[in-house]
């Protein structure tokens, strides 16, 4: 019998060590699939958006929202779109896609910026023509205005006149960029202010959001201004000795970003509470890596972007309309038919019910509250790509469709890309435990000696808890004797 039970002992000691650590419950929420992406309703930049997933072998979100985000760019700097009784808004777009690196968010987002990057090669080569020209025109400025001061010695009347002549100062070109991959909101400020319209698109996004932009300093003031750029405000800004007000200016953004940066995001109170998380467009499609098996390049694949190409290439060449007397734009607005109209006002109605107490969005009321305005902005892109001058029913329902599947990430990713406190001390905790020589500890000697956010008796209590309900240790029995005494609560690593 006591052979018997010896070896059972043996078997199941055995048992629980050849246990897989993947089935131990992992320290974070576990996060559902998404829903299939909605590829139907990208209308006319369905072909752009498949193509491009077919060369990459990219999750089909991913280049959905680099496509949206270089189309709504260029519609955005001719077109705002004329929501009923909402108003007039913008066709600017701020989307986030999460992921891990090796998505190939850099060579989606270079097939899908295409246009663009052409456009800043046009502009590159025109900059050296107006750069000399300005340096000339700089030049005779300053001689003049030398001259005119000489005038002063008829008076201040005569002075005035003759600096009047001179005329305004030249203004430096604006340097060719549309887009960039970082830098701070500041900088970004500064190229507005010099062209009316640009873009931040990364692949890097941690860059921007993980950076100096949303340190502790800078965080409210990156995310206000974004809310402005988004809203279509000027920029306005003083600074000793400067004031600077600049109407008619159109920011995107489209970032790729891990989920660690994420989290600053999804788990910061001052986004939410702010309005940017209402106002960008997040999703985390599911992975593909491991599924992209070697193809070869489809030797007409250039052809099915063709008319992509040529439609936003069209547009960022197009001269834009200016606000009178200002550099800045002057938007054509795409108003609604009136087909359109009606289900504009039955989408407004059926989101503004699910806002209530205990209904889909409720826990999602920033976003909800801006979800019609998300679709109209969507629609308006998808009209002003198809050379439209008028938002129809069919490209609104395209637009409140993607609008209502972003609602659904935000929904899905919001408890749990968002940051736990409790589970990120557990992990701290395990991971400090797990490089001890000893894998017994007691609760004295946890939060005496180990993670410094554990110090107190409670939070370590709550930490070990958590460790051992998903499984990572086990309770010792009560007086186990450990650094020469009995202990009540000890615990050891189920290794």
């Amino acid at each position: 019998m006591n052979h018997f039970n010896a070896e059972q002992i043996a078997r199941d000691a055995a048992a629980k060590a050849s246990t897989p650590p993947e089935l131990k419950r992992p320290l974070r929420r576990e996060t559902p699939p998404p829903e299939p992406y909605p590829m139907d309703a990208l209308l006319g930049l369905r072909p752009a958006v498949e193509a491009i997933q077919r060369r990459t072998q990219a999750p089909g979100a991913l280049c959905a929202a680099s496509v949206l985000a270089a189309a709504g760019f260029a519609a955005a700097i001719h077109h705002d779109v004329e929501i009923p009784v909402i108003g007039t808004r913008p066709l600017l777009t701020a989307f986030m896609t999460v992921g891990q690196s090796g998505e190939r968010k850099s060579t989606v987002d270079l097939l899908a910026s295409l246009p663009i990057t052409r456009a800043e090669a046009a502009l590159a080569a025109q900059f050296e023509v107006d750069q000399d020209k300005f340096g000339r025109d700089k030049e005779a400025f300053d001689a003049a205005r030398i001259e005119a001061r000489k005038a002063a010695k008829d008076g201040r009347a005569a002075a005035e006149r003759a600096l009047a002549d001179v005329g305004s100062e030249p203004k430096a070109p604006a340097p060719p960029i549309l887009t960039a991959q970082e830098g701070t909101i500041e900088g970004l400020i500064n190229l507005l202010t010099l062209r009316p319209y640009a873009s931040i698109f990364s692949a890097e996004g941690g860059q921007f959001l993980g950076g100096h932009a949303m340190s502790e300093d800078a965080a409210l003031r990156t995310m206000t201004t974004l809310n402005a750029l988004w809203d279509g405000a000027p920029i306005k800004r003083l600074r000793a000795g400067k004031a600077t007000f600049a109407p008619g200016r159109r920011a995107s953004l489209s970032l790729f970003v891990q989920r660690s940066v994420a989290a600053l995001l999804l788990g910061n109170a001052s986004a939410r509470d702010n309005g940017l998380l209402a106002r960008m467009l997040i999703s985390e499609p599911e992975s593909t890596i491991g599924s992209r098996m070697w193809r070869e390049r489809e030797p007409d694949f250039d052809e099915f972007l063709d008319e992509y190409n040529d439609r936003l290439g069209y547009m960022l060449a197009k001269q834009p309309r200016r606000l009178e007397g200002s550099d800045g734009l002057d938007p054509e607005p795409l108003p609604f038919n009136v087909e359109a109209e009606r289900r504009l006002i039955a989408y407004y109605n059926d989101v503004e019910r699910d806002l209530a107490d205990g209904r889909r969005y409720a826990s999602l009321r920033g976003f909800g509250s801006k979800m019609t305005e998300h679709a109209s902005r969507l629609a308006g892109i998808l009209a002003a790509y198809a050379g439209r001058d008028m938002i129809d029913a069919e490209t609104f329902e395209a637009g409140a469709t993607l609008a209502t599947w972003y609602a659904g990430e935000q929904l899905r990713l919001g408890e749990t890309v968002a940051p736990d406190p409790e589970l990120d001390a557990a992990a701290e905790l395990l991971a400090w435990w797990q490089a001890q020589p000893d894998p017994r500890l007691y609760l004295t000697a946890l939060y005496k000696s180990g993670p410094n956010r554990l110090r107190k008796a409670d939070d370590a209590k709550r930490a070990v808890a958590i460790l051992e309900d998903h499984g990572w240790i086990e309770r010792l029995p009560a007086g186990t004797v450990l650094d020469g005494s009995p202990r009540r609560e000890a615990w050891g690593l189920i290794q």
